[in-house]
């Protein structure tokens, strides 16, 4: 496998794991990408379907994708370390292997870090079905707070990254990074963490004094997973969000400004409540509903929360009509 000798304005990375069938057009609109030059590192999490193949089959017919294959899935967090290693850019982009994204949306993200100074950027985003057609006129954010283009510090990544809260979630967004700076600062995505692990790896950045901008510009364009969050989160999965959340509070805590450290105690007390939630429905898809007092009483702060919600999905099936 040949590889360039001129380093890409962008690495476009890729964690792929059973995306046999649909990789071809992810990796496509990050070739399409205008006035840059770019480089797509497509990293197999140890598929066991086709994944690998397909990868394959693309890096020959382009020179710009280059690929590994993890012996072991690692996750998304993983698989991304390994294409962060790979890579040979000045930015870092993230592209999950089942999205795409417009051939301006690079270049103009980069022309924002230089003109701003950032060391991240992040964009807009909408949401679009799996055969791409826009599920929503809009895009993603949707809160005054997102209309125009702004720097974002910590305080506000926290505070817009708290679960169930009903309000515009920035984790959703995909970054641009500044690659030095990532290098810099020794930092690389979290392997404990399967979810969530965007809005950790940025929040340990920020905390780190990165420079981070919100451009207006929707040029990503996320597949929005069928189901409530109840059918895709795990009792796991919102647990290492605690955890995660632990280990940075451990690390950065005492160095934050009470902003940040608001919205850190907020957010901790926002993943309390999911957890509880998603342990709740995962008591109940077992069939152990009569576990849910004991649930609720070892959380108490939380049980409120978890009781109303389960309340109005009840009552939504009763009327026949969704409250959450």
């Amino acid at each position: 496998m040949t590889t360039p000798s001129a380093p890409p304005d962008v690495s476009v990375i890729i964690a792929a794991w059973n995306r046999g069938d649909k990789l071809r057009p992810t990796i496509a609109s990050a070739l399409a990408s205008r006035d840059i030059s770019i480089e797509v590192i497509a990293i197999d999490d140890a598929s066991p379907d086709t994944t690998f193949e397909v990868i394959q089959d693309i890096a020959a017919q382009d020179k710009r994708v280059r690929y590994d294959r993890l012996a072991v899935n690692s996750g998304p967090s993983g698989a991304r370390n390994r294409a962060i290693d790979l890579a040979r850019g000045e930015f870092i982009a993230v592209l999950d292997a089942d999205d795409s994204m417009a051939p301006e949306r690079l270049a103009h993200m980069m022309a924002c870090a230089r003109a701003t100074g950032a060391d991240i950027v992040i964009d807009n985003l909408i949401a679009v079905d799996e055969d791409g057609r826009k599920s929503d006129s809009r895009p993603f954010l949707k809160s005054s707070a997102f209309r125009q283009s702004r720097p974002v510090d910590l305080a506000t990544w926290v505070r817009f990254n708290t679960p169930a809260r009903g309000r515009d979630s920035l984790g959703y967004l995909k970054p641009l990074i500044r690659r030095s700076f990532l290098d810099r600062m020794g930092l690389r995505y979290d392997p404990e963490l399967r979810n969530g692990e965007d809005y950790d790896l940025i929040a340990r950045l920020l905390a780190c004094g990165a420079h981070m901008h919100f451009t207006s510009q929707a040029g990503y364009f996320y597949q929005r997973a069928q189901g409530s969050i109840s059918h895709r989160l795990t009792p796991q999965q919102t647990r290492g969000w605690i955890e995660a959340d632990i280990r940075f509070a451990d690390r950065f805590s005492s160095s934050l400004d009470p902003a940040a450290r608001r919205a850190l105690m907020l957010r901790r007390q926002a993943l309390k409540d999911a957890h509880l939630f998603i342990c709740a429905v995962d008591a109940i898809k077992q069939g152990k509903g009569y576990d849910l007092p004991r649930l609720f009483l070892k959380s108490p702060m939380s049980a409120p929360f978890s009781a109303g919600v389960l309340s109005k999905i009840a009552l939504g099936k009763v009327i026949g009509r969704r409250l959450v």
